[in-house]
């Protein structure tokens, strides 16, 4: 039986490549989760560049502002 091709992510096709990132996703978020890291993103509250929304796995959910020189974060609200 002849072995598995693995292709080049620029050969597979939108779908495909979308079903393997998504895997990606999936393991590194279950990882932070395992490890109390919060899920950082962005949203329309996101008003500036410095500001992120961090969601703990407990659903914990702030949006902080963080000092672009010295990486230090502020809690600006609690959302959840």
């Amino acid at each position: 039986m002849p072995a598995k091709q693995r292709r080049l992510i620029f050969e597979l096709s939108a779908k495909e490549k979308e079903n393997k990132l998504r895997a990606v996703l999936y393991k590194a978020i279950n990882e932070a989760s395992a490890q109390n890291l919060p899920f950082i993103y962005k949203n329309e509250l996101c008003i500036k560049p410095s500001l992120f929304i961090h969601k703990y796995p407990n659903g914990r959910e702030v949006l902080i502002e963080q000092d672009s020189k010295t990486f230090s974060e502020k809690t600006i609200t609690v959302l959840r």
